[in-house]
């Protein structure tokens, strides 16, 4: 069983692959492009069986927000493979042989949206972010005091470096945002019928955005909701609510931790709120080289259990805030999984501590607890 870097020669075949596997067709006017974005934005791995394609997946050289830093990403797409070739650990060998080559290429972390967490959580990974899709009533709609900004509505096609910056500014505030660049915008975000409403401040300066869609006669939906300060989440929401003669319904997306909701006459909403993305740390010093404590964790002795990545089955200690590997005999006993939870901010040690999921001297959990940042998670992206 070999994981080989696929050619562009096996591109055709590993679309056709998705295309199985996820039941959707491209059309064929359409193929080149996608064979083309494929070959210069992804990398893509396989296993062959008699010289036929029998599972592969694509990695997404990417990269993240933790609060201000940046830091490259290995993000998993399209693993697939045919019905004749399951259960003989073709995915759990490519999986393994990828994470391997995102080490080589300085990747700390990886991310994907699973198919089935519990599936992934045996490679490592672990639940870092949730999704909130709050359902608005014509009777929700109910407008704020108008603040001095204004709003500019424009189309996908007047994409500016504004909207670009309001972004980079906003995911700075997360763990676990996308660092978008120009062909992430214009390759990967925009739907086909996607509209932008701009906020600009008294000053004329752009602090906020939403992107929304008409979805359907009746329908309103809000995929991305972006505000810097104050005046701009109640400017956005305001022209949201001059929409009450048009439609019956508005979904909107908004990160769990947005104070939108609470800011309503009523926030008794229809909510649907479920687990969105996984991640997993790669490469555990090259993660906490430059990772942004809130104390010096020193003195904290982390003890490592990861199934697939072994140089991460020993003991670390912290100095100057950077992974040591060490023979303390005693520390705070955890998964790779928990440890991402914990690093991205899902789960705080000492829940996970009074869990059972973590174990160790309670007063090292403390001190680990007091060292990470209270940043939210959060990604608004999909791939």
């Amino acid at each position: 069983m070999k994981t080989e870097r696929l050619q562009m020669h096996d591109l055709e075949a590993a679309m056709q692959m998705s295309e199985y596997a996820f039941r959707y067709r491209i059309a064929e006017d359409a193929r080149a492009e996608r064979l083309g974005q494929m070959d210069q934005y992804q990398q893509l791995y396989g296993i062959k069986e008699d010289g036929k394609l029998a599972a592969k997946l694509h990695l997404l050289p990417l990269a993240i927000r933790l609060g201000e830093q940046t830091i490259p990403m290995g993000g998993i797409a399209g693993v697939a493979t045919y019905p004749e070739y399951r259960r003989n650990g073709y995915i759990k060998q490519l999986l393994t042989d990828t994470l391997y080559h995102m080490r080589k290429q300085g990747m700390p972390v990886s991310m994907l949206h699973p198919f089935y967490v519990d599936f992934y959580r045996r490679f490592g990974y672990e639940l870092f972010t949730d999704r909130t899709i709050y359902t608005l009533k014509k009777k929700d709609l109910v407008r704020m005091a108008p603040v001095d900004g204004k709003i500019e509505r424009v189309k996908k096609e007047e994409h500016s470096q504004e909207i670009e910056d309001i972004y980079t500014d906003y995911a700075a505030t997360y763990s676990g945002m996308l660092a978008r660049d120009a062909s992430w915008w214009k390759q990967h975000f925009y739907g086909d019928h996607d509209f932008i409403a701009l906020y600009r401040d008294a000053d004329e300066k752009a602090q906020g955005y939403i992107i929304y869609e008409i979805a359907s006669r009746d329908k309103l939906a809000i995929s991305e909701f972006v505000a810097l300060t104050a005046d701009a989440r109640i400017g956005l929401w305001n022209f949201i609510a001059q929409h009450d003669s048009m439609f019956e319904e508005v979904t909107l997306d908004l990160p769990p931790h947005d104070p939108l909701i609470f800011m309503l006459p009523d926030p008794e909403l229809a909510v649907k709120h479920y687990p969105y993305f996984m991640a997993r740390i790669v490469d555990i010093p090259a993660f906490f080289h430059t990772y942004d404590w809130q104390e010096d964790p020193a003195g904290v002795v982390l003890q490592v259990e990861d199934p697939i990545i072994k140089e991460h089955n020993q003991t670390f200690v912290f100095h100057d805030g950077k992974a040591k590997t060490s023979s303390a005999s005693s520390g705070i006993k955890l998964s790779i999984n928990m440890l991402s939870a914990i690093m991205f901010g899902y789960k705080r040690p000492f829940v996970l501590w009074q869990a059972g999921l973590i174990d160790g001297p309670k007063e090292m959990v403390k001190e680990l607890e007091y060292s990470i940042p209270r940043r939210e998670p959060y990604i608004y992206d999909f791939f």
